[in-house]
């Protein structure tokens, strides 16, 4: 048994550093190897995290500390301060408190020892977990508060400017606002002349028009079509600043809390202080062209190919799609929907009738040959054991290493820097043996299945031409793990029901 130290960044933090100040977790790491040196504690692992401390859903270091603490792993925790732990709901504040409470885990600070388990103490942590959510509760608003009311005045109170601007200090006062990005702001304005006038083109034209001459988007990556719309979208163009349009929402499911930033309409927009991009006129022209689309009908929702999610193209590894038969196509094609992917599009029909051919030729070798094929269960058995032996035996270093200490073989600074070697080569054991057990698990249900296999291909088979397509999908699925479609040249004329593909099958069973 030994004591993790966890360091988290706060908001606060962050805005000192900016001022110059050391970088924070480095600072606090060294107060809290003091506080453990001057105690002769044994650290046995240093956790980091740089993240919000509302919720423990969005911090994994913190959910990993917690589980390690719920199996009783560590004697304590060394902290800052208690709001390290958690500044969330009171559900938040309640899975922190049991499990330190139920596991006797002491939590350390430069100022106070909290034992949970002690009634005085335990009322002591509670209070303070209250009191640093409602600090945290505080702060959110008057942050939000301070947002609202800088659009109000037209300011700019958002870390990153959209495209085709850049964030500027206003001289002689606070706050910020935009000005023009002298790479980007052509581009805005190409999209626009784009997507007006008698000449106009869409948006998904307009997104190839781009990528076909080399011109990226901020981050380096291709333009998407939410991209060109956004762009499209945005009030800022219009010499508008607004706020609410991607408002964090939450919700409840399945009993977990979750998170999302459904777009939606500015709550207000006022004239921004940025200079005008985009005449108001061009800007209002562009949105009564957006959203005129007819909405599809309910029932055009279901599955429509059945080897919806199977195939795969083979240059690019994406999924491929049906595109229905229309205009010059006669018949649905099975296509990559990769931009300048060299794979060529079959009729749909065409592959699925070859891939249940495929499926009939491997019923007919497994009935030949019933010689099943060559288990790996018994290797993967004796990886985990080899791999449980190893850490039974960095389990007894770990215990020597404990040993040297307190021999005075090792001072602190010492010890703590050989702990946490090992704890990463008892980090790296237990991941295998866990990866370990998965496979071992993977190879029994996998044998299990080979004897069914057969019987359900053949039950398959035998009805597959009579279920409705949403079926079809479903039986190929529970079968077949993915198909990788290859075709590069495309087919000669009058032959274009001529299977020139190939077809990479990978069932829920090796191939014999």
């Amino acid at each position: 048994m030994s004591y993790a130290i966890y360091l988290r960044k706060s908001r606060v933090d962050i805005e000192a550093e900016q001022h110059g100040e050391m970088e924070t977790l480095a600072r606090h790491e060294q107060t809290l190897l003091s506080l453990a040196k001057s105690r002769n504690l044994i650290i046995g692992a240093i956790y980091k995290e740089i993240v919000s401390g509302e919720t423990i859903a969005a911090r994994p270091v913190m959910q990993q500390l917690l589980r390690e603490v719920e199996m009783g792993m560590w004697d304590g925790v060394l902290v800052m301060e208690v709001e390290r732990l958690a500044r969330g709901d009171t559900i938040d504040q309640g899975v922190v408190q049991r499990a330190f409470q139920y596991t006797n885990t002491l939590i350390i600070t430069p100022l106070k020892t909290y034992d949970t388990g002690n009634e005085f103490d335990q009322e002591y942590f509670e209070f303070g977990l209250f009191m640093s959510r409602r600090e945290y509760k505080t702060t959110r608003r008057r942050l939000q508060n301070g947002k609202y009311a800088a659009v109000k005045e037209g300011k700019w109170p958002f870390n990153q400017a959209p495209y085709g601007w850049v964030r500027v200090k206003l001289p002689h006062e606070k706050g910020w606002t935009l000005a023009l990005n002298e790479e980007e702001a052509p581009i805005v304005k190409l999209v626009f002349s784009l997507f007006t006038g008698p000449d106009r083109i869409g948006v998904t034209s307009i997104k190839h028009y781009l990528n076909d001459r080399g011109i990226k988007a901020r981050n380096g990556s291709e333009w998407t079509d939410c991209s060109v719309r956004g762009i499209l979208l945005n009030v800022v163009n219009d010499k508008r600043v607004g706020i609410g349009r991607r408002k964090t929402v939450s919700k409840v499911i399945d009993g977990v809390p979750m998170k999302t930033r459904p777009h939606s309409d500015y709550e207000f927009t006022v004239e921004g202080m940025q200079p005008r991009m985009i005449d108001h006129g061009l800007f209002m022209e562009a949105q009564s062209y957006l959203g005129l689309g007819t909405p599809k009908p309910q029932d055009s929702y279901a599955v429509k190919n059945p080897l919806s999610g199977i195939i795969i193209c083979s240059e690019c590894k994406k999924r491929m799609f049906r595109r229905p038969a229309g205009g010059n196509s006669k018949y649905d094609v099975l296509m990559c929907r990769t931009d300048k992917c060299s794979t060529i599009g079959s009729n749909l029909e065409l592959v699925e009738r070859e891939l249940i051919r495929t499926l009939s030729e491997w019923i007919g070798n497994y009935k030949l040959d019933p010689v099943k094929m060559k288990s790996l269960l018994p290797e993967k058995e004796e990886l985990l054991r080899i791999a449980l032996e190893e850490s039974e035996a960095l389990n007894t270093q770990n215990e020597r290493l404990y040993d040297l200490l307190e021999q005075g073989v090792y001072d602190a600074d010492m010890f703590v820097k050989r702990s946490n070697l090992l704890q990463e080569k008892i980090k790296e054991c237990n991941n295998k043996i866990e990866t370990l057990k998965k496979e071992v698990e993977y190879e029994k249900k996998k044998d299990s299945h080979i004897n069914d296999f057969i019987p359900n291909c053949e039950q398959l088979l035998s009805c597959y031409w009579d279920l409705s397509v949403p079926e079809r999908n479903t039986a190929l699925k529970m079968l077949l793990e993915g198909v990788e479609y290859k075709k590069t040249e495309k087919n000669k004329r009058g032959e274009s029901m001529k299977s020139t593909f190939e077809l990479t099958i990978k069932p829920r069973i090796p191939r014999i």
